[in-house]
């Protein structure tokens, strides 16, 4: 049984305003060509995605009529993601939308001329994609995920969980920089807690079951898992369970899949943002000075369930926050 909470968890205030869609829904008069390149798989992100599609309609905006749409889905495969840029930016797009820091990087290396337009990339000043978030200088902006303290977070959660834990790890691929930047980062918080993490890399599903094997070697008391791994959600809920560790997710399609908790931003809210940055782009604004934008709904879900599964204790200070439990 699903008990829903409507409640937000405000953040930072967003250092770019997007003006009403009314107020951008001007007929485009010339066909645009747009692209996306999408390091994941197309079950994965395609519900995302459509609702950029549909939010580019709301300004005008008809894929087929004015608009060009190229798509390229990695499919988890980091290292198909030059070639797919290479592939997309051949085809001499206006704009290019792209997730994850590894993925805008690839695109980077090849154009500091077409403009980029992150949706949910991991922190982009730490990870060395823009300048920094008021002012990018490059030719890339977008909405940024905010990863590193949202993983702060987490363990503060966690901690509300399992008063007593110390070892933490983070579930991730130690290639990908904006991982990276996360882990350095909620080492920084850690440290002086007495608290120590670190990083369990894995990026498919080999590495993943290899991971495990290393922390039954050397346990953790709770565990950190990035959302570029959701497409793997099932077999890592699976994992968890087998070896029963207390976990934390950043999308809510873990807890729906089994997982302890998750805490994360609306993981909707990057793909219709982004298409506001794409129209001011096509109008004529310069990326170089949008100011990328930080987000302010998140989302907190509980599995009750994996609770009692884990033998641990719902703190009632946590479940009184909570969006979503699922008893």
């Amino acid at each position: 049984m699903r008990n829903h909470r409507r409640r937000e968890f405000l953040g930072a205030s967003s250092v770019l305003l997007i003006a009403p869609l009314a107020s951008f829904a001007q007929p485009a008069q010339k066909v645009r060509r747009i692209a996306i390149l999408e390091p994941g798989d197309r079950q994965t992100r395609e519900g995302q995605w459509r609702l950029f599609e549909l939010q580019m309609r709301e300004l005008g905006y008809v894929e087929g009529n004015n608009l060009t749409i190229d798509r390229r889905w990695a499919d988890g495969d980091g290292d198909r993601l030059p070639q797919l840029a290479q592939e997309l930016l051949a085809a001499r797009p206006d704009v290019v939308l792209v997730t994850t820091a590894t993925a805008t990087r690839a695109l980077m290396q090849m154009t500091n001329k077409v403009p980029i337009v992150m949706t949910g990339t991991a922190d982009p000043v730490a990870t060395g994609l823009v300048a920094s978030l008021a002012r990018p200088g490059g030719n890339g902006t977008g909405v940024l995920a905010l990863l590193s303290a949202i993983a702060v977070k987490r363990i503060d959660l966690l901690r509300e969980f399992v008063p007593g834990a110390k070892r933490f790890a983070i579930l991730g691929p130690a290639a990908n920089g904006g991982v990276q930047a996360v882990l350095k980062q909620v080492q920084d918080a850690a440290r002086p807690l007495g608290l120590d993490v670190r990083l369990l890399d894995a990026g498919d599903a080999a590495t993943i079951g290899r991971a495990f094997e290393g922390v039954a070697a050397e346990p953790v008391d709770a565990l950190l898992v990035v959302s570029v791994l959701v497409m793997h959600r099932r077999q890592i809920v699976e994992l968890v369970a087998r070896y029963r560790i207390p976990a934390a997710y950043v999308e809510r399609r873990f807890v729906d899949a089994g997982g302890l908790i998750a805490f994360g931003p609306d993981r909707d809210a990057p793909y219709r943002h982004a298409a506001g940055y794409v129209h001011q782009i096509l109008q004529g604004a310069n990326p170089a000075e949008m100011p990328v934008m930080q987000p302010t709904e998140f989302w907190l879900g509980i599995n009750l369930r994996t609770a009692r599964a884990l033998g641990l204790k719902m703190p009632q200070s946590v479940l009184i926050r909570a969006n979503e439990v699922i008893e």
